[in-house]
């Protein structure tokens, strides 16, 4: 499934464009270095920017009466005899993202989040998988109506919408569906903020990589259920592939297995897992990973991660589907390579793919250039 975005309808003005070097200080400049924590005081955002306190204090007298940053206490008493610093904060809740995860056996969980990917407000919802993507545009638009009422919340403070999907989500729905419906696009027509259709893996890899190990300089988040697949994050960035395709290791083939795959062909790993969640005993399920392991440990030579996080219902069943797969990795892939490996369940819940998608549209929404747009006074005035 390829990933799909479209913009939605603006939601800002493009900052207009000026002759010569950029302006100093850019107030999208100035929210992002709150956004990271960088720096929290006038004074701190003023060395770290080089410029005077005066322009620093202009961009956030913008900021403040859109309401996108907050006055968030003071400092402690310093060295000197000066008053205390006031500290500021990104307002997480200046507007909302809506999300949606939807699983294997099409259950889909709709959810309201802040700025910041926490969940304000979520749901269930059942979707036939076969049904296709027109089918799942109407229960979405549904959906996230019964969401932002629910969450008391309106259709213009939406900054964007996050959608992941499943692999597998093709081949049970008649033949071209999904290619020929854009699902985005669609979306986009209600909403305007960007619009993102991805896979869920890269959801929840970038939601893994900023909650757990945002030091990670790669991490592979892999998803380990009826199907196998994982997601890319290099250099805090989710590394989609040409086609959006990366991270499909669940159709490597293994040794010692001519099960049949849905894609048609035989012996892939897909094939191995869905017998292990068939029936995830201890003898199954250390196979499964064992062969997992296998197929990790070629993508550990390749990219030499730090940190390879495991979800889903194999991991769930019991320690033997990890301890396979260490097994295989510690004995195949270069020592050099597994020495300061970590290898681990993952550290977020089953609403990964919920805060990857918020945390997405809010990356996307929040650019420096997105804000500078945001602020930016009506053309003519």
């Amino acid at each position: 499934m390829r990933t799909e975005s479209a913009p939605g309808h603006a939601r800002h003005r493009p900052a207009p464009a000026r002759a010569g070097r950029k302006p100093p200080a850019r107030t999208g400049e100035v929210l992002d270095l709150l956004r990271r924590g960088v720096a929290v005081t006038t004074a701190d955002l003023a060395a770290t920017m080089g410029v005077a306190r005066s322009t620093v204090t202009e961009r956030l007298e913008l900021l403040l009466h859109h309401g996108l940053v907050v006055p968030a206490g003071e400092t402690g008493p310093g060295r000197g005899r000066g008053r205390p610093a006031g500290i500021l904060a990104f307002n997480e809740r200046a507007g909302v993202t809506l999300a949606a995860q939807v699983g294997t056996d099409g259950e889909v969980l709709v959810a309201v989040t802040d700025l910041a990917g926490e969940a304000l407000w979520s749901s269930r919802a059942a979707f036939g998988v076969g049904e296709g993507p027109r089918a799942l545009s109407r229960l979405l638009d549904r959906e996230f109506a019964t969401a932002l009422a629910g969450a008391g919340e309106s259709r213009d403070r939406v900054f964007g919408v996050g959608v992941g999907l499943p692999a597998g989500l093709e081949s049970a729905a008649p033949p071209g569906a999904w290619a020929r419906f854009p699902l985005a696009g669609h979306l986009a027509r209600s909403y305007r903020g960007p619009v993102f259709v991805d896979r869920d893996v890269h959801f929840m890899a970038l939601a893994e990589h900023r909650a757990a190990w945002p030091r990670a300089a790669v991490l592979l988040c892999l998803k380990a259920g009826a199907t196998i697949s994982c997601g890319l994050v290099v250099d805090g960035r989710v590394v989609r592939g040409a086609t959006g395709l990366s991270g499909e290791i669940g159709h490597t083939k293994v040794r010692d297995s001519d099960a049949p795959c849905r894609c048609g062909g035989r012996g892939c790993l897909d094939a191995t897992a869905a017998e292990a969640a068939a029936l995830p005993a201890g003898a199954a399920l250390r196979r499964a990973g064992r062969r997992t392991g296998d197929v990790l440990a070629a993508a550990v030579n390749l990219l030499n991660p730090d940190v390879v996080t495991v979800r889903g219902r194999l991991v769930d069943a019991g320690d033997e589907f990890l301890d396979g797969m260490r097994e295989s990795v510690h004995g195949a892939a270069l020592p050099a390579s597994v020495r300061g490996l970590v290898l681990t369940s993952a550290r977020l819940g089953a609403d990964a793919g919920i805060k990857g998608a918020a945390l997405t549209v809010v990356e996307h929404a929040l650019t420096p250039e997105a804000v500078d747009g945001l602020v930016a006074p009506p053309i003519g005035v």
